[in-house]
């Protein structure tokens, strides 16, 4: 299988840097191939594993031509069931249906190919009969080299630049994918009258490749336009379809990934949960796209599961699902290795495990990379290590000054382009911070540090003749009490420095909600540092921390700054009672404010974490678990029943005819009736059971450790017994009743779903049965009328 230029590049293209190669080799490999027998069919030569085609064995075959292109030194052979890619650019008149003889030699590449030396017209016959091609065989390689016949849509279709007869080249959707097809001699065929129609086209399978001659994509190479037959002409001109806004062209976008799912395993090599992880096993290297967020680290033994997708030429594997491998012999160490700049930039080494060393040129720190701009040689190229790394917290980063040689180790990203004819930007990306090791440390001497000494000399002795001439004992005091200010500075910017690294560190314990003794304490302890140790403390307000009192060192305040929530509500003061090195009371005051708004920020955050976890867990209306709380509690007993033994009930009850009192008395009474059915249902339960309001009118009760169902049972009439006093909601008197269904774990199942499901037909069985009771009126019916 062959590559083409125009965003692929061919394989052919890539092969002249292997004839020239093979023309050089020398030795005993080479006297040793000589004297083998050459191999007389094709099939011999696909049979040859890539080690033996590389050994250039001699060939000589016999084979009709399918597809010839001198240009790109392609020519497609097939003998039988059997394709060959031959490279080959002698213009010597072959055309398709020559029965030609071949000698060369073999040579590896995506698949066993020859390196033909010769080629000799034997006959001319007729080309043998295509075989019908399915985009499945195309894309697994089923079809390599193979004259085929392929049909569906003509999606786009422009001339290629070859000179001085340009070939026709068209992208094709068939069922399952779009291939291109590259028509020789289109004859009367232009791109406008081919574009939407329905055609089928016959020619000589070959591939697109990336730098790593891994397949991304499928191309059929066509003799000439009689190969070519429009099935269904397009229904009409693409230049009629209406104009669309540029900024709209986003509106039609489609896609229909007919991908096949696939199942790898390897080794681990860089992980970003949630966005990216590569893969590698041996010298084989994949980039994944994932969301998962596994603890994983580089170096785990995994298995992925997702779809491939090519993109500029680039294969990767998009929406994948990573997990340990199930068995450490699935572990294989993968080594870095070590590579030159002009590996890298070949693209050769695509998303693998390299290490590469360098002169730090720059370095660039912020809070989410570092990056190292190293060169090697007369080329630069850069370093990175992401803090979203799943191991940029594991190790230390040497001290790095700008000139020392470093070695660094991490996965060699390539930038996209055109592999075969430039050379890519490339970047390191490092996984820790011990992937960067220094070899070498820059020279103290350098031309910067001579002009520095120079000036300084300079300086010095200007210095003295001013001192002797003109100043004298002036300019030496001068210069005391320069230094003494410069030492108070630099205290004050350490100082300062500290104070906002403290200050940062509070903000960062508000975000990540730490209990809030723990955060006022740092509050204090900072506004201490700020005045030089001055007693501080926070005094909260009793409805908000009842033990705030035991912060309290019984002192007199000297000072105080109140603490206000953004609703104006007083929360506390924050008090000085004693402090040293004041100059200035703006500073004290300023110290104090300072303190007093972090101390509300973190009050005011913490009561807002707290109302939303609240509003997460418990039914607003009737302050009971809802069902986000339901679920996460049966799944814990369930697991305890599992572990442990023992029972679990769940009672499922249902209100019936609930609709009737909104209906009739209005949602406001209605809200008042589920609240008070939610008040006497608790009062009829223990401690550790739980009452949970699942729907509008549908409650769940969980009864851990009961000792069968005759004691579930008891419950259950209890709680229909809530119901035989009638409900007095403010002018309004409601009758009301449910309909109750029991499940017990694990005699009825040990999954929620079932257990739910049992109580559901329970619940539903016996509102059945009160409505056969009590005939056509419903016994459940809700009665009411207005109370004085």
């Amino acid at each position: 299988m062959t590559a083409k230029n125009g965003g692929a590049v061919s394989r052919s293209a890539g092969l002249a840097g292997v004839l020239a190669l093979w023309a050089l080799l020398c030795g005993s490999q080479a006297l040793s191939a000589a004297s083998s027998p050459p191999l007389t069919r094709l099939a011999q030569v696909t049979a040859l594993s890539e080690s033996a085609a590389a050994q250039h064995l001699p060939v000589s075959l016999t084979a009709t031509v399918t597809y010839v292109r001198p240009a790109d030194r392609s020519l497609y052979l097939i003998d039988g069931a059997v394709g060959l890619y031959a490279n080959f650019s002698q213009r010597m008149g072959l055309r398709p249906g020559d029965r030609v003889l071949v000698t060369g030699t073999t040579a590896a590449s995506f698949r066993p190919v020859v390196m033909a030396q010769s080629v000799r017209v034997l006959e001319h016959a007729s080309l043998p009969k295509p075989v019908p091609a399915i985009f499945s065989d195309l894309m697994h390689a089923r079809l390599d080299c193979r004259y085929v016949t392929v049909s569906g849509q003509v999606l786009a279709a422009a001339y290629d630049a070859e000179q001085p007869h340009p070939a026709l080249r068209l992208r094709l959707r068939m069922q399952g994918g779009t291939v291109e097809v590259v028509v020789l001699h289109p004859g009367a065929y232009s791109p406008d009258a081919l574009i939407g129609a329905q055609v089928r086209a016959s020619g000589a399978v070959g591939g697109d490749f990336d730098s790593k001659m891994d397949l991304a994509g499928i191309w059929i190479n066509v003799a000439d336009a009689s190969l070519v037959t429009v099935v269904k002409p397009a229904d009409g001109s693409v230049w009629s379809v209406p104009l669309t806004p540029i900024r709209e062209a986003g509106f039609g976008y489609q896609d229909e990934n007919l991908s096949e799912r696939l199942h790898l395993a390897g080794t681990l090599t860089y992980f970003e949960p949630g966005t990216m992880a590569v893969l590698q096993r041996g010298q084989d290297s994949l980039m994944v796209e994932t969301r998962s967020r596994l603890p994983l680290h580089a170096g785990d033994a995994v298995e992925v599961t997702g779809f491939p997708q090519l993109e500029q030429q680039t294969v990767r594997m998009i929406d994948g699902q990573l997990r340990l491998a199930p068995s450490s012999e699935d572990r294989h160490a993968v080594p870095p290795r070590e590579i030159s700049w002009d590996d890298a930039s070949a693209g050769r080494y695509a998303y693998d495990l390299i290490s590469m060393k360098g002169y730090v040129v720059a370095k660039v720190k912020d809070a989410r990379v570092t990056m190292y701009v190293l060169r090697s040689g007369d080329h630069l190229f850069s370093a990175t290590m992401r803090q979203s790394s799943a191991d940029a917290a594991m190790g230390t980063a040497p001290e790095i000054a700008v000139g020392s040689l470093v070695q660094v180790t991490g996965i060699c990203f390539v930038e996209s382009g055109n592999h075969w004819q430039d050379r890519l930007w490339f970047d390191v990306r490092m996984r820790s911070p011990g992937d960067v090791s220094l070899m070498e440390l820059p020279s103290w001497w350098d031309f910067q540090r001579l002009m520095w000494v120079v000036g300084a000399l300079g300086v010095v002795i200007l210095a003295v003749i001013a001192w002797v001439v003109l100043l004298g004992r002036k300019v030496k005091e001068q210069t005391l009490v320069l230094e003494q200010k410069n030492r108070e500075e630099t205290a004050s910017q350490r100082r300062f420095a500290l104070y906002e690294q403290r200050r940062g560190e509070i903000l960062e314990m508000i975000s990540r909600a730490q209990p809030l003794g723990t955060i006022l304490d740092a509050v204090v302890g900072l506004v201490s540092y700020r005045l030089h140790g001055a007693h501080c403390w926070i005094e909260l307000d009793e409805r908000w921390e009842p033990e705030s009192r035991l912060r309290l060192p019984g002192k007199v305040a000297l000072a105080s700054e109140p603490l206000i929530g953004s609703d104006g509500e007083q929360l506390g003061a924050l008090h000085l009672s004693l402090a040293f090195h004041i100059t200035a009371k703006d500073e004290m005051q300023e110290a104090l404010q300072a303190g007093a708004r972090l101390a509300e920020l973190a009050i005011t955050t913490q009561r807002l974490y707290q109302d939303l976890r609240h509003r997460s867990e418990f039914d607003q209306l009737t302050e009971i678990p809802n069902r986000f709380s339901f679920e996460r509690r049966v799944t814990e007993l369930l697991a305890r029943v599992e572990r442990e033994g023992g029972n679990l009930a769940l009672i499922y009850l249902d209100l019936d005819r609930f609709k009737d009192v909104n209906d009739q008395y209005g949602h406001h009474v209605g809200d008042l009736f589920l609240q008070q059915v939610a008040q006497r249902l608790k009062t009829q339960l223990r401690g550790n059971d739980m009452l949970a309001r699942i729907g509008g009118d549908e409650f769940i009760v969980l009864l851990p450790g009961v000792r069968g169902r005759r004691e579930a049972e008891e419950v259950v009439q209890r709680l229909e017994r809530c119901f035989a006093e009638v409900f007095v909601l403010e002018s309004y008197t409601v009758e009301g009743a449910a309909s109750i269904g029991l499940a017990l774990a694990p005699e009825d199942g040990m999954d929620k779903e079932e257990l739910q499901r049992v109580a559901d037909m329970a619940m539903y069985l016996r509102k059945e049965q009160k409505r056969q009771a009590t005939g056509p009126q419903d016994s459940s019916q809700l009665h009411g009328g207005e109370h004085a």
